[in-house]
């Protein structure tokens, strides 16, 4: 069995789970591995620190900066820069003697090799991750220390970045500031905790409880801060997660992205900082899917609102990321909670980035014609484990002469569920075949959008808890050469991934139009997709645009691919890791967050418009080729914090 570990040259002790070596030595007991080893893969940024040991055997390493290989002579491998080195630990003891005695061995000899600038962590990976991304976007503080008119060390100061999420772990040193004098982290940097879970006080007229930095200093001096605060990150998120993944907080993930500080020498091995470290924070914790999967948006209205509020009270621009989405609404920017968003950034100093989603090729978004010539039918799959419900929603224009489409809706044994009937009603209940209720329809014609008056077919349906597969058919019902457009979503289920239903695979060259979230469509908001850091091009699950009426989504691509952000606990003992890693569009987005809080530190005043521009303008593929249009996945292309800045500085003060 091999493990990736880190070894650097601190010197600041060993950190391996006991049961992780137990299932290593007895993995290898089991197997009878003759050579008795342990085997490791090592990053050491210092190698001319190493020394000789016995027991201890280096094999290849590779020079990280210019890939070179240095061959194993027998001796610790010698080289002026970092590199990536397999290790082999001799086994200590007889096999057949207790395995606990093994292990302490064991632990005895990587205690030794610390004492040499080895750093073992069994959980940590080999390089940090978030400050390779950040490093991608010229973010870096060495970026951006040389460019004309940038302060020395500019890091968002002056600037409050605030989340809406799930989980933030207040106690992690990434959140914290170090006190006077103090070796390791200290107060808060929070200047509002927002737990909309909580127990408001009496005739609140919000939800929740909102927690002052006077508290959370308060709980930040106690053993357990957690149970003194009455605020657990962990809990409350929009699924349940199992208990090793328990630890792995949205929230505190995205916040750490945006604007962590760096964790200190023993932890900033892991992490490094975020885009804007000496932000001033502010996070709101969601009830339970909210606006996800066809949750309440007014929980997320609230929380965006409150943390303008709080960053206008101390006189401070705000930057707000949203690395939420659903598919609610008719993905065209005129849902009342896109409206209220583009209402909010009317006013300069204010911005918001949103995830793009990562529904690319999920299955559950699809855009088509139909016609009375030319009806449409496709499948509704539900897997045997789903146990919520599954909601779909077709959109389609009517208006004039064009009538909305008529959908049916057929059961598994092929009896019909749902004909005109229901839609002349305007509702109905589906009933299953035992004579209880399947599901619900409704039929509505919506205010108009973008592009005309919309007509919504809504289906929700329990599921039985067997595999299968509900039919859904379109037609128009009257003829004369009329073609409709529609668009399908099926809604988000974020509660286990056995709940997700899916279209049935679609025929090739089926267009899957807009596959970006509901909220990923609103106008100022700044719409952020993730990019393959391998290939440089949009990254498979991000969701695409345009939007249903062809407005340009996303507005440009940040890192989203095995990004390493805090996690809860924040390395408190040896059984907690400092970071985890995770993909998505939610990772992307902080990035920007980040370079936006940045940007408001040099023009504190300008508009979200304003923002949202010199963004998509300063793209590495704008600066590459002006000419360049947007792509669907790419939008503007990969931000660059670097010239986004310079462009900045050429606005008024």
């Amino acid at each position: 069995m091999a493990l990736d570990l880190d070894m650097a040259g601190s010197g600041d002790g060993v950190r391996l789970a006991p049961g992780l070596l137990a299932a290593a030595l007895t993995s290898l007991t089991s197997l009878g591995n003759a050579a008795g080893q342990f085997a490791v893969m090592a990053r050491i940024m210092d190698p001319k620190t190493l020394v000789a040991r016995p027991g201890v055997h280096f094999g290849h390493a590779v020079e990280e900066a210019t890939g070179r290989i240095i061959p194993p002579d027998g001796g610790p491998p010698r080289a002026d820069r970092p590199i990536l080195v397999s290790v082999r630990i001799d086994l200590p003891g007889d096999a057949q003697a207790p395995l606990q005695a093994r292990i302490a061995a064991l632990r005895d000899i990587l205690l030794d090799l610390s004492a040499d600038g080895f750093v073992t962590q069994a959980e940590q990976v080999a390089r940090s991750s978030l400050l390779r991304s950040i490093g991608e976007m010229r973010a870096r503080p060495e970026d951006l220390a040389r460019l004309p008119g940038v302060p020395p060390g500019i890091d968002g100061q002056g600037v409050m970045v605030g989340v809406v999420d799930f989980g933030c772990d207040f106690a992690h040193p990434a959140f914290r500031d170090a006190g006077p004098g103090q070796a390791g982290p200290g107060t808060t940097r929070l200047r509002l905790l927002w737990d909309q879970n909580g127990t408001p006080p009496p005739g609140h007229p919000l939800p929740g409880r909102i927690i002052t930095p006077a508290e959370i200093n308060t709980a930040l001096a106690t053993a357990d801060p957690y149970a003194a605060l009455g605020y657990v990150p962990w809990e409350n998120g929009y699924g349940t997660p199992p208990p090793e993944k328990r630890l792995e907080v949205h929230g505190t993930h995205v916040l750490g992205i945006a604007a962590g500080r760096h964790p200190g020498p023993r932890l900033g091995r892991v992490l490094g900082a975020g885009v804007a470290p000496g932000a001033a924070l502010g996070f709101v914790h969601l009830r339970p899917r909210a606006l996800i999967s066809d949750g309440d948006a007014t929980d997320v209205l609230d929380g965006v609102c409150l943390l303008f509020q709080a960053a206008h009270d101390a006189g401070m621009a705000c930057v707000v990321n949203l690395s939420l989405g659903a598919n609610t609404g008719g993905h065209d920017g005129m849902g009342l909670l896109d409206q209220a968003l583009d209402a909010l950034l009317a006013v300069p100093g204010r911005a918001i980035t949103v995830a793009a989603g990562n529904n690319q090729t999920a299955g559950i978004a699809w855009r088509g014609k139909v016609s009375a010539a030319n009806p449409v039918g496709f499948g509704w799959r539900f897997r045997a484990a789903d146990a919520s419900a599954n909601v779909l929603r077709v959109y389609a224009a009517h208006g004039g002469p064009m009538p909305p489409p008529v959908l049916t809706l057929t059961r598994p044994d092929g009896t019909l569920a749902v004909d005109e009937t229901a839609m002349q009603q305007g509702a109905a209940v589906i009933p299953d075949a035992k004579g209880g209720i399947a599901g619900l329809y409704s039929f509505l014609f919506l205010a108009p959008s973008m592009d005309g008056p919309l007509s919504l077919h809504e289906i929700r349906l329990l599921p039985s808890g067997r595999r299968e597969v509900w039919q859904v058919g379109l037609t128009l019902p009257i003829d004369g050469g009329l073609v409709s457009d529609f668009d399908a979503w099926i809604e988000r289920d974020d509660v286990a991934d056995s709940n997700m239903s899916r279209f049935e695979p679609l025929p090739a060259g089926t267009v899957l139009g807009c596959t970006l979230g509901s909220l990923a469509c609103a106008t100022r908001p700044i719409c952020v997709g993730a990019y393959d850091r391998d290939s440089g091009g949009a990254a498979g699950f991000s969701s695409r645009g345009p939007t249903r009426v062809g407005e340009q989504k996303p507005d440009l691509v940040a890192p989203g691919t095995n990004i390493i952000g805090p996690a809860a606990r924040g390395g408190q003992g040896s059984q907690f890791p400092a970071g985890f890693r995770a993909s998505g569009t939610s990772a992307a987005a902080p990035h920007v967050a980040g370079l936006v809080a940045l940007m408001f530190q040099l023009r504190p005043r300008l508009t979200a418009d304003h923002l949202r521009e010199i963004l998509r303008a300063t793209t590495l593929e704008a600066q590459a080729n002006p000419t360049a249009t947007w792509e669907p996945g790419m939008g503007c292309g990969r931000a660059d914090a670097r010239a986004a800045l310079a462009m900045t500085l050429l606005e008024p003060a």
